[in-house]
């Protein structure tokens, strides 16, 4: 419960940042929105870079440590975005916080397994899962309020709370490392998997079908944090303000949809059977955007929100789907390497779902929303084929 609290100050963070950012960057610093999802893709491509030695790392010298030094560098990191006035300012401190954010992720997930307990870890990752994203959802009408304020102050305060997120979670991690809590794991404890094991999924065809499926039902993530603010902003007579809470409709919703749609994937029929409902929203919800660049003021925020709100239904469809099957198709003495590449997957599409939002879709009206609807198409026949019975 205790990292669960210091998750929810982070998350809170995270979702204040994510509002603020591309606001502050188009229209304080009059950087090009293009500009801004190339260097969004340029850092999660690069970012790619780092889960796999922070991930060894941990398993050597231990994940609070890791933790530690990672928490420390982000927190100076976004500390320093008030200062940043530069285009290529703002591109190598993103850049390098892409490769931390990044490390971040396997570190986190490998010291709730050292400091819970067997019976304990999938209700710990739930309360945590949860606890985030209430915190993002609170961060995210957070960052609402200071867009609508919108002076450098409120801007500079903004990020000011991101940074001391982090000193927060730091501070739980710390007392948690205290109590004897995410301990070294000895020499003979780390896990040993033969390259013949790691190489296995390369070979499996019907595997990397549903990781490159999933991938691609994946643009989701980055039609609501990279696409939204910037559409908002340019092709839409809504405020700025509005960005927070549209994205915190995503998270409250995500909130109460996670666990009851989970009883829809408990075997891999039925996995397969949310995966392929979950395409009627996301169609529908592209549709809805694209309808919303011609609506007038007076029913533009009416049909948004119902975009969001079906954007949403199908993201969490496909996301519990998803999980199932990443899982229930690996074979179990080779789940480590199973896994990895499906996160691989998940990471291919933070690099390269940035800018496809901000050059095909973001300028494409008809031609953009239409190339959004035939991936997800796409990406859901790949996953149904992955997941059919053999």
């Amino acid at each position: 419960m205790v990292l669960a609290g210091g998750g929810l100050v982070d998350a809170l963070g995270t979702g204040l940042f994510l509002v603020l950012i591309p606001v502050y960057v188009v229209v304080r610093l009059g950087i090009d929105p293009v500009q801004v999802g190339v260097v969004v893709g340029a850092a999660n491509l690069i970012a790619l870079a780092s889960p796999g030695p922070a991930g060894w790392l941990s398993d050597r010298i231990g994940a609070g440590g890791v933790w530690t030094f990672l928490l420390l560098v982000r927190t100076v990191g976004y500390a320093a975005f008030p200062f940043v006035s530069s285009f290529w300012a703002y591109a190598v401190l993103l850049c390098v916080l892409g490769l931390a954010d990044r490390a971040s992720a396997p570190v986190q997930q490998l010291f709730l397994l050292q400091a819970e307990r067997p019976e304990n870890r999938s209700r710990a990752m739930a309360v945590l899962r949860t606890a985030r994203n209430i915190g993002m959802s609170v961060g995210l009408l957070l960052g609402g309020v200071v867009v609508s304020i919108g002076t450098d102050a409120a801007y500079f305060t903004g990020f000011a709370i991101n940074a001391l997120s982090f000193l927060v979670l730091l501070a739980v991690v710390r007392v948690l490392i205290r109590r004897g809590r995410g301990p070294v794991p000895e020499p003979d404890e780390v896990a040993v998997e033969s390259p013949e094991r790691r190489k296995a999924v390369l070979k499996d065809s019907r595997y990397l079908t549903l990781v490159a499926g999933n991938a691609i039902l994946l643009l989701h993530d980055s039609v609501l944090f990279t696409l939204l603010p910037l559409w908002i902003i340019t092709r839409t007579p809504l405020a700025d303000g509005w960005v927070g809470p549209l994205l915190a409709i995503n998270t409250v919703l995500t909130v109460g949809l996670q666990v009851p749609l989970t009883r829809w994937t408990r075997t891999i029929p039925a996995a397969r059977r949310t995966a392929i409902r979950a395409l009627v929203p996301l169609l529908a919800a592209a549709a809805l955007f694209l309808t919303a660049e011609n609506a007038s003021a007076d029913v533009v925020l009416l049909v948004v929100v119902l975009a969001v709100v079906l954007i949403t239904v199908g993201e969490n469809m496909h996301s519990v789907s998803a999980f199932e099957l990443s899982y229930r198709l690996a074979p179990e003495r080779s789940m480590g390497a199973y896994l990895g590449a499906f996160d691989f997957g998940q990471a291919v599409q933070f690099a390269v779902g940035p800018p496809f939002m901000t050059v095909v879709v973001l300028r494409g009206a008809l031609t953009g929303w239409g190339a959004l609807g035939a991936a997800f198409a796409v990406g859901t026949v790949m996953m149904a084929a992955a997941a059919r019975k053999r």
